[in-house]
């Protein structure tokens, strides 16, 4: 039997996309959720006999993924950028747990049952299931159970179809309620992040590959971007101090830092505390977040010249540390949307 994780960071690589999950309560649900956010990539598509040729993820696309209490079952919903829904996918399962960052897994159990909205009913990996049989990896009881669990999956899912789809419809809909105020957000250094920084130059030159990288992580994550680097001297909040204390270098690459970013079509959010009282950047993102309570998901862009944040557990297990010599890399923001999809003990809802 092979384990599962609703993050999908194995066969489907959806790692690199937001993800979030949460345990439902209530009346439409109790169990566990997942949503993955598909915002950028190619469609690709399934075929069957009465729906045809179907998309199964792809831009604009969105998994809900459902495993009620006291079931045997995943329930795998992909919706179209209509918010409908194309297909289900449904894994029979041993049991779930959750990994040591949080996610979410299964123990699929290989049978699967597959369904459209226009009445296709299809089992899959029936010869997976008799081999595990066979071969003694499965019971006697673990075999005739997931037989039953696929003929209750049809019985309770396919006899209905409009009705399945109207309930994982409002699923998703309770799901992003839920996790409505669960921005991410990237606390970004500039120099050796963005730049190779040259000591002797008045403006630093951007490096137009680090710059395109964070682009591509800003919208593939839908991220809020706050300047924690000490370029955020030069913002409207702190201009003024920055001119009068001779910090006019600042001052120049923040207005430089800003025509870039519009040009880019990003957005500088906001910017980190300077308050002299505060030692290193590390308190500076630790008021930052406890005066932005709201920040659950963050991760931090630093080559970590001034401060390598080892004085905070917590902050530290965000940082993504940036090679000064190279500027923000595609590895660095693969690891980002890893830390982007870490799930702590406070950021499972019940």
């Amino acid at each position: 039997m092979n384990k599962m994780r609703l993050v999908r960071d194995k066969k489907w690589f959806f790692q690199f996309f937001p993800y979030h999950q949460m345990r439902m309560d209530n009346e439409l649900l109790k169990g566990w959720v997942s949503l993955n956010y598909l915002t950028d990539g190619e469609t690709r598509y399934w075929e069957y006999e009465r729906s045809g040729r179907i998309p199964v993820c792809g831009k604009g696309m969105i998994w809900l993924t459902i495993i009620p209490d006291g079931t045997s079952r995943c329930i795998s919903a992909y919706f179209t950028p209509d918010r409908r829904v194309s297909v289900w996918y449904i894994d029979v399962i041993e049991e779930t747990g959750i990994d040591d960052d949080g996610i979410v897994y299964y123990i699929d159990k290989y049978l699967d049952v597959v369904l459209t909205p226009q009445g296709d009913v299809c089992i899959k990996d029936r010869d997976e299931l008799d081999a595990a049989y066979v071969s003694g990896e499965l019971s006697t009881f673990q075999y005739e159970q997931a037989l039953r669990e696929g003929e209750l999956i049809i019985q309770e899912l396919a006899t209905d179809i409009a009705l399945t789809e109207q309930k994982c419809i409002a699923i998703l809909n309770k799901a992003e309620e839920m996790i409505s105020d669960d921005i991410f957000t990237i606390f970004l250094d500039i120099d050796g992040v963005l730049d190779i920084y040259d000591s002797r130059a008045e403006v630093q030159q951007l490096l137009p590959q680090a710059l395109e990288n964070l682009k591509q992580l800003v919208a593939r994550t839908k991220a809020d971007v706050v300047i924690a680097s000490d370029w955020r001297y030069g913002s409207s909040e702190y201009r003024q101090r920055a001119l009068a204390q001779g910090f006019d270098k600042r001052v120049v690459n923040w207005d430089n830092l800003v025509d870039v970013f519009n040009k880019s079509g990003m957005e500088i959010k906001d910017v980190t505390p300077w308050d002299n009282s505060i030692k290193n950047r590390t308190g500076e993102i630790r008021r930052y977040l406890e005066e932005h309570p709201d920040i659950k998901r963050y991760v931090i862009l630093d080559d970590c010249f001034s401060d390598r944040y080892e004085s905070d557990k917590e902050i530290h297990s965000h940082l993504v540390f940036v090679d000064a010599l190279k500027g923000l890399q595609t590895e660095d923001c693969i690891k980002a949307c890893s830390v982007m999809n870490m799930q702590r003990s406070s950021d499972i809802k019940v």
